[in-house]
């Protein structure tokens, strides 16, 4: 099969302009949706998608470590923030990494002062499409994206030592106080991409591992994820598959880039990575790519 599924810009089931609806085997489509993360309309958006085109699996941009996200809510956001201090600070980094420890810090952070400010947690886009899921008989939930852990890991080592300091005191610095002018870009984009936009000139290896990894993996994804049903009332013995990928909006460009691409051996870069190794065993089939959310 040389290609998974193209761009099919005349087919139109929603009127969100980023939208995106992909050809898969036997006809399947790939419904992709750009959202941010703290946007009401992209909730209503996801909502509406769902509703229409009734999917048989939901790929969400969540891995196993982030799926809290799903049972999110404003009080456990603010409560977070208030409850980190330099002491979990320290513990978060001795369990998991500098970047991994500043970058969470940074994000609670960040988070709860556009919580407080807008009165609508982070994911919600997330929780609406896995609520929705639940409501359709067989509709399967997908966690797609690379392990945060992985991710961060990849990231920080593919600096030198003395960029990695840098990093680590440019992260510690972020001056985390919001203008009206941030809350209003933090509503129509998401807060991952709006970070990488202040560090991705300073560190483009960084930016690489946080984006342009993370977009191929997830295209990778959603190919697995539209690959036909088996159903033995059917000539030929399989159904089209009908999916939703609900991305943040940094990711939508990356994701129909590499749909054209041959990665057929991203599983083995990441898997068999010396990164990997620093977060235990990870397996194609529990790890990567079908993680479904319990009912």
């Amino acid at each position: 099969m040389s290609e998974v599924y193209q761009e099919n810009p005349n087919e139109t089931v929603s009127s969100s302009t980023n939208l995106f609806v992909l050809d898969g085997p036997l006809n399947g489509k790939v419904y992709l949706i750009g959202t941010a993360h703290f946007s009401l309309e992209s909730q209503r958006e996801v909502k509406n998608l769902i509703q229409n085109v009734k999917p048989n699996r939901v790929v969400l941009e969540l891995c196993q470590a982030r799926s809290g996200i799903l049972n999110l809510d404003e009080e456990t956001i603010i409560k977070d923030a208030k409850d980190m201090n330099y002491s979990k600070l320290r513990k978060l980094i001795k369990e998991t990494s500098i970047a991994h420890g500043l970058l969470q810090y940074l994000m609670v952070n960040l988070y709860a002062k556009v919580t407080e400010e807008l009165g609508i947690a982070p994911g919600g886009e997330f929780r609406v499409a896995n609520n929705e899921a639940k409501k359709l008989d067989g509709c399967s939930v997908i966690l797609g994206d690379m392990p945060i852990k992985l991710t961060l890991n990849r990231g920080f080592n593919s600096l030198p030592w003395y960029r990695k300091l840098r990093l680590a005191w440019c992260l510690l610095t972020t001056d985390t106080n919001l203008t009206k002018e941030d809350i209003e870009e933090l509503k129509k984009h998401d807060m991952l991409e709006t970070l990488v936009k202040e560090f991705g000139d300073t560190f483009p290896e960084f930016k690489r591992v946080l984006i342009d990894e993370r977009d191929m993996y997830l295209a990778h994804s959603l190919k697995q994820a539209c690959q036909p049903i088996p159903n033995d009332f059917v000539s030929g013995g399989f159904s089209p598959a009908c999916v939703v990928g609900v991305v943040g909006l940094g990711h939508c460009k990356g994701i129909k880039f590499f749909k054209c691409k041959s990665n057929s051996n991203i599983c083995e870069k990441f898997i068999f990575s010396k990164e990997s190794k620093k977060i235990g065993p990870i397996t194609q089939t529990s790890a990567i790519y079908f993680r479904k959310i319990e009912r």
